[in-house]
């Protein structure tokens, strides 16, 4: 190689754009781990980093190399990409221009490293071309300056525009329209702009210029159809570069317009798509790169205004029912003739209702803000206690009566009903409590006169019932006389009889008259405790009733241990009654089963039948007295309806008890636990006597 040829291998080898195409790679690769370390740079992904770089240091590179070539190699329009790109971004000035810092010193460096490891020589025209280098590169920043600076101003212009617009209104449909206008007008290649709120799964035209047919037809999408719902399912902006063509584009009226450029960008909030935003244009293909990046910073003020148009919308819907709500429980307590009350958990009035006010003895107004114990301090005391446990337990207290004069009659003793319950979040938790209050003063009263009225009638019965015994007697002893004498003829002893039958049955009525004034008023039904056997005792109470009902067939089931402390007569009464009561309402060719059976200390005795079901609406007052088994029962031989009555009494006055079940196919059975020491069993359970009022119905049983 000769001298000249070395000399030019030399320069070639330290010529500065050779050198930056040559070692590209490297030069990005360390502005790279250079610019990672400013807090601004580390967000941005590689791409979004390093942009247009490549292409910028070409041009660069041909730019310095023009110092041999002669050519005109010039930066016209690079750097738009970059400064855009970087204000879109969220970048300031000052970290546009530290990033071009960045690189020029990178490549400066790796330079010098490079030459210093070439040896001496001759080194004019490399200096040369580092004096066109930092020329160029300073062209390269102001122009990304002036871009960026032109552009910010521009985006910040139009924003303030869009707040303008949408200033004064909440309503949506109302401000959309002019926000869009102020799109349309700041960008000048664009003659149509429209979005699209999402709903579901699907995209509908909200508002829209330049296409306002799209808002008359109510144009819809669904999410991942068509441009907008392709946008919408991407989460990232599209551009078409031919629109009325397009197949993408399901709009008839882009179609028909001959829009050309589409550009769209999906309306993001928190991480959801919200709709759809797009321009259009007649005039031109693309839109530049500054036009998309402003479009982009205005869609996402739309977005945010619109966000705060629905939040203040639900909110007045929110507000507006609570208002109804609040309008409505208003009326409500006003209308409510017991008294309302509302109070926090420091037991504060939040509202309550005339009633209420009347019976405190203090206005409505002067009730909220205040304290129970402020309002009523002299009563609070009673009523504290149960809304103190309410708020404590967060269960409801009902029914709970109490007496105290009410502040306009003081001295005059009242009755109060109070029920109280919790106020809770619809999550659950419990905001207050809330109290409804009845005066149940008349109420208490019509009851005393009923239970006095009750027991006069009760005791009554008892005395006419018990003074009717002793002529009745006289007669059943008579009658019983006259059939023993001889002589007398046919005709009248068949008379006789009659009048002993009668008399016989009137002593039974009369019998179940004297026990159920025992049972209501007496303490019970009395009973004398001995040692009995109930299977012997049953098998004489069958016999009985075989004479009374020839033909019907009995049938007794004992089993196990049936020895017991019981009174026999009335076990034979209660076992009466009920065997009585099978056989009245079961069909003549049906059998009624007797059931006894040991279950240690208590013994279980059942009655069945397979007559019709008693039926449902009869069951729960089936053991009340003057009751009958079915509704408007005549049955020839029904008594005063106290059957079941005494009964149960019977069974209560051994500690015991007694329960039914019938249904269709079933049969009725009546069941009834004794214990198989009564006296015990009673003495230990008690005798509670009932005082409410009889029901006068219909008898049976």
């Amino acid at each position: 190689m000769s001298k000249n040829e070395a000399l030019g291998a030399l320069q070639e080898r330290w010529e500065l754009g050779s050198f930056i195409r040559e070692n590209r790679a490297n030069l990005l690769q360390e502005w790279e781990r250079t610019v990672r370390r400013l807090p601004y740079a580390r967000e941005l992904s590689r791409p979004r980093l390093l942009d247009h770089l490549p292409d910028l240091l070409d041009r660069i590179a041909q730019v310095v190399e023009t110092v041999r070539t002669g050519g005109d190699e010039s930066l016209e329009g690079l750097p738009e990409v970059h400064a855009l790109e970087r204000l879109d971004s969220g970048f300031d000035l000052d970290e546009v221009a530290g990033e071009y810092a960045l690189l020029r010193g990178c490549i400066l460096q790796l330079y010098a490293q490079h030459v210093e490891a070439g040896g001496a020589g001759s080194l004019a025209v490399a200096m040369q071309e580092v004096v066109r280098f930092n020329r160029t590169f300073d062209e390269a920043v102001a122009a990304a300056v002036s871009r960026y600076a032109r552009a910010r101003e521009r985006t910040l212009v139009a924003l303030d525009r869009i707040s303008e617009a949408a200033l004064g209104t909440e309503d949506a449909d109302t401000f959309l329209p002019k926000l869009l206008r102020v799109i349309l007008e700041t960008t000048e290649a664009v003659d149509s702009v429209i979005l699209l709120l999402r709903e579901g799964d699907v995209l509908r035209v909200r508002a829209s210029v330049g296409l306002e047919e799209e808002v008359a037809s109510g144009f819809t999408l669904r999410v991942g159809e068509g441009f907008s719902g392709t946008i919408a399912a991407e989460r990232c902006p599209r551009e078409v570069r031919s629109a009325a063509t397009d197949p993408l584009v399901r709009s008839e009226a882009i179609h028909s317009r001959g829009t050309r450029a589409l550009y769209g960008v999906p309306l993001l909030y928190a991480g959801e798509v919200i709709g759809v935003a797009h321009m259009g244009s007649r005039t031109t293909f693309e839109f530049s790169n500054e036009d998309k990046l402003l479009f982009r910073a205005m869609v996402s003020r739309v977005t945010t205004l619109i966000v705060q148009a629905q939040l203040a919308a639900r909110q007045r819907e929110v507000e507006r029912k609570q208002a109804e709500t609040l309008a409505l429980l208003d009326s409500l307590l006003a209308s409510v003739p017991a008294g309302l009350a509302l109070m926090d958990t420091e037991l504060r009035y939040l509202r309550v209702n005339e009633a209420l006010a009347a019976a405190n003895g203090v206005p409505v107004e002067a009730h909220v803000g205040r304290t129970l114990a402020e309002v009523i301090p002299d009563r609070g005391s009673l009523v504290e206690p149960l809304l103190r446990r309410v708020l404590e337990t967060g269960e409801p207290l009902r029914g709970q009566e109490f007496s105290t004069p009410p502040a306009t009659e003081p001295g005059v003793p009242h009755h109060w009903l109070g029920d109280y319950f919790p106020v809770r979040t619809r999550d659950g938790q419990v905001l207050g409590v809330g109290g409804f209050l009845v005066d149940i003063t008349e109420r208490k009263k019509q009851e005393e006169r009923l239970r006095r009225t009750a027991e006069f009638r009760e005791r009554f019965l008892g005395v006419v019932s018990h003074d009717l015994r002793n002529p009745l007697n006289a007669i059943l002893l008579s009658a019983n006389a006259l059939l023993r004498t001889e002589g007398i003829p046919a005709s009248h002893t068949k008379m006789v009889r009659r009048i002993v039958t009668s008399g016989e049955r009137m002593g039974r009525m009369i019998g179940e008259l004297l026990d159920f004034t025992r049972g209501r008023l007496g303490g019970g039904i009395p009973i004398q405790l001995q040692r009995v056997n109930l299977r012997h005792l049953s098998r004489h109470v069958l016999e009985e009733l075989e004479i009374g009902f020839p033909g019907r067939e009995l049938r007794l089931h004992a089993e196990g241990d049936l020895l017991g402390a019981w009174d026999p007569d009335r076990l034979a009464q209660l076992l009466g009654n009920l065997g009585k009561n099978a056989l009245d309402y079961s069909p003549a060719d049906t059998p009624v089963d007797f059931s006894l059976h040991d279950e240690g200390d208590m013994l279980r005795l059942e009655v069945h039948n397979e007559g019709a079901p008693i039926p449902r609406e009869l069951l729960a007052g089936i053991f009340e007295p003057f009751r009958r088994a079915v509704e408007g029962d005549a049955h020839p031989t029904s008594g005063l309806g106290l059957g079941l009555f005494i009964v149960r009494e019977i069974a209560r006055a051994h500690g015991g008890s007694v329960e039914v079940r019938s249904s269709e196919g079933e049969g009725t059975t009546f069941i009834v636990r004794l214990p198989r020491h009564g006296q015990r069993a009673r003495e230990s359970a008690g005798t509670v006597l009932s005082m409410l009022p009889l029901p006068l119905g219909e008898g049976g049983g």
